[in-house]
């Protein structure tokens, strides 16, 4: 009763209220409204999915004795499952369906309804909000709207604000950079490369006194922070976490004072599995509210560790730490999630290569870096090899290449010898991320 009451509250309220019920909710309140969100979901998932309900039969789970996900054992869902059973998972027709790439190059496809759009876009505004959004602000969402979700349920969320609002798109940054004096923008939303690219071109040219700049969909690199606030005369600069599979936030950073993600624990139970000795493991998420295609201790290879303590800015919500990582081969970079299948495509046609190759991220300052470490047979062609492997990638991957030509980030060509990139007796490691190691 109390649960479906509080529920109707969230609802029917505009952002600002949404955000002052959820900083006020105690903690036992929102343990209490969580474990019983998740038994109404398996019991859901049960009836009405074909994926969990053979799944479920199969380990001899009974629904009615689930009441948290510790009572589910070894079942987690994982992204090999999206992709070869998407549509077992649907518990109801889809009025949409959104896509991000596997490690095997093959999509995941996230289907949703039309009414947990709006639901998503209810809470992105009360985080808004919370975050210190005003109705006076002025956004830029300059998040990619390419079959990929982020600009989607982040103009879902500015529109519930009811601020005002530049639909831009993941365009060149100079496009919006000239516009911000014209309507008087200051609060920027879009991936951190692009932000960097965008705060390069006030650096050269001349910045705006911004209030906010949001970042989200890959890592901000640490030392970029204080120098992108600098550049736009005290801006600060927040970080959210969320995946194409949660269709939604899973947590944000409400505050300059918070290091960590604030995790939405209305919409989403939060774990972290196989831990290390500093607690650090897998991320894994339950949909507490998505009927449409519901994800049940989903692994989505992130690697975090849970925050108990109570945080000093007053969110009574639970933390992630800071990404450590991916436990499998995707690098999400400014090019989008990469992985070894891709650069073997765009590779395998240019002449003059051996098979021996390695895709390096790093960082320059703070720019990102996308560095081809390739062996020559035969030294006369390395002129023209970086102009082969662009014309590949503009044919074969064209979002890869749209990133490449507006900048927003750079790569470098290194040449070996044959035979010397593999170690010896040692499995060839195709792509290193070095972008956030010491």
């Amino acid at each position: 009763m109390l649960v479906n009451f509080a529920d109707k509250i969230i609802m029917a309220s505009p952002a600002r209220m949404l955000g002052s019920v959820l900083i006020k909710t105690p903690r036992s309140v929102i343990d209490w409204k969580k474990e019983a969100a998740f038994q109404r979901l398996i019991k859901y998932a049960y009836k009405n999915s074909p994926f969990y309900r053979k799944k479920f039969k199969n380990l001899n789970i009974n629904p009615a004795k689930i009441k948290s996900p510790r009572d589910l054992g070894n079942f987690f869902t994982t992204p090999s499952d999206i992709v070869e059973h998407a549509e077992e998972f649907l518990c109801q027709a889809p009025h949409m369906v959104f896509e991000s790439s596997g490690t095997t190059g093959r999509n995941k496809r996230i289907y949703i309804s039309q009414d947990e759009l709006k639901t998503i876009g209810k809470f992105i505004s009360a985080g808004l909000f919370l975050g210190g959004l005003t109705e006076k602000d002025r956004i830029v969402n300059a998040l990619d709207f390419s079959v990929w979700i982020p600009g989607v349920i982040t103009q879902k969320g500015i529109e519930n604000s009811k601020v005002f609002v530049l639909t831009a798109g993941k365009i060149d940054p100079m496009e919006v950079y000239k516009r911000i004096p014209t309507y008087n923008l200051n609060v920027i939303i879009g991936e951190p490369t692009w932000l960097i690219k965008l705060t390069e071109i006030a650096e050269e040219r001349g910045s705006y006194p911004l209030k906010l700049l949001i970042g989200g969909a890959e890592a901000m690199p640490d030392n970029a922070r204080a120098w992108m606030g600098k550049v736009w005369q005290g801006a600060e600069v927040r970080m959210v976490y969320g995946t194409v599979e949660s269709a939604g936030i899973i947590g944000f950073e409400p505050s300059s004072d918070c290091v960590d993600y604030h995790i939405d624990e209305n919409n989403f139970y939060v774990e972290v599995v196989n831990t290390n000795a500093e607690n650090y493991g897998e991320v894994v998420f339950s949909t507490l509210n998505r009927r449409c295609m519901p994800l049940i201790r989903y692994k989505n290879n992130d690697i975090s560790s849970l925050i108990e303590e109570p945080c000093a800015c007053g969110l009574p919500f639970r933390k992630l730490a800071k990404l450590r990582g991916r436990a499998d081969e995707i690098v999400v970079t400014s090019g989008g999630n990469l992985y070894p299948l891709l650069f073997e495509e765009i590779l395998k046609d240019i002449g003059g290569l051996t098979q021996d190759w390695q895709i390096v991220f790093a960082l320059r300052g703070v720019k990102e870096i996308m560095e081809f470490h390739l062996e020559l047979r035969n030294e006369s062609v390395k002129d023209t090899v970086k102009d082969k492997v662009f014309g590949s990638i503009q044919l074969k991957y064209p979002d890869l290449w749209k990133n490449l030509s507006i900048g927003i980030f750079e790569t470098d060509f290194i040449f070996y010898p044959p035979e010397t990139i593999r170690k010896p007796g040692r499995k060839l490691i195709r792509i290193i991320d070095k972008r956030y190691t010491a």
